[in-house]
């Protein structure tokens, strides 16, 4: 093969290298300006009344009731009488008790600010607040000031990563269900979910009629929220 044509040949290969090359360049480029970059995607919050702190991996559920360890109040604006945020370890959760629905602290739910006046005797929706955010500084003040447990099964309240829990204060008389000295103060209904008590002699119903009866004794002695209801 002459000379000539073996090099036209190879100059002819080498552009079609570079023609190729620069393709190949212009197509990258192409799809680097088409194809967006992967986003982390967030972790989907519960829908419901879950806040962004209260994010995480729920608890599964325990047949008995877990004693937490050392528990320490913290306090949360969104802290209720009855919505407590609790540390032990190096764990944090948000708390509601079983049985006991105290007194709303705003008007984020005006249905049941409303609903709760109306059980307590057609009480403004003001009173309510300012008993319900009475009811929370009694039991922040509480739980400051004496020792209690938090027992837990880790059922969900639902659509949040909220948790039902019975807390025993410890009082002079020995230990009291939280639940019943906010019943028994005039700061809560009897209304919620309920449980069988953990390691309690008594059973479901005979532990019902004895909130029952600390209600109306409330009530009798105008205790909490009664004072402020209108009077028949």
């Amino acid at each position: 093969m002459p000379f000539r044509t073996v090099m036209l040949n190879l100059a002819i290969t080498a552009v079609l290298v570079l023609v190729i090359v620069l393709g190949g360049m212009l197509l990258q480029g192409l799809r680097s300006q088409t194809v967006p970059k992967a986003l982390k995607v967030p972790v989907a919050g519960v829908p419901g009344m879950t806040t962004p702190d209260e994010g995480g991996v729920p608890k599964e559920v325990v047949p008995q009731f877990k004693i937490l360890p050392s528990p320490l109040l913290v306090e949360s604006r969104a802290n209720e009488a009855d919505t407590l945020r609790i540390r032990y370890g190096n764990e944090e959760h948000i708390f509601v008790l079983y049985f006991a629905d105290s007194l709303e602290t705003t008007m984020n739910h005006p249905q049941r600010v409303a609903e709760q006046g109306r059980y307590f005797g057609k009480v403004p929706d003001k009173t309510i607040i300012e008993v319900g955010q009475e009811a929370a500084a009694y039991v922040v003040q509480l739980l400051k000031d004496k020792h209690f447990n938090v027992l837990t099964k880790w059922e969900r309240v639902p659509n949040t990563v909220r948790y039902y829990a019975v807390i025993k204060v410890q009082m002079p008389e020995g230990p009291v269900y939280l639940a019943d000295l906010l019943i028994r103060k005039g700061y809560a209904w009897i209304n919620g979910i309920s449980t069988e008590l953990p390691d309690d002699k008594r059973d479901l119903p005979t532990y019902m009629v004895e909130l029952s009866h600390l209600a109306q004794k409330a009530r009798e002695s105008e205790a909490g929220i009664w004072a402020r209801s209108p009077k028949s």
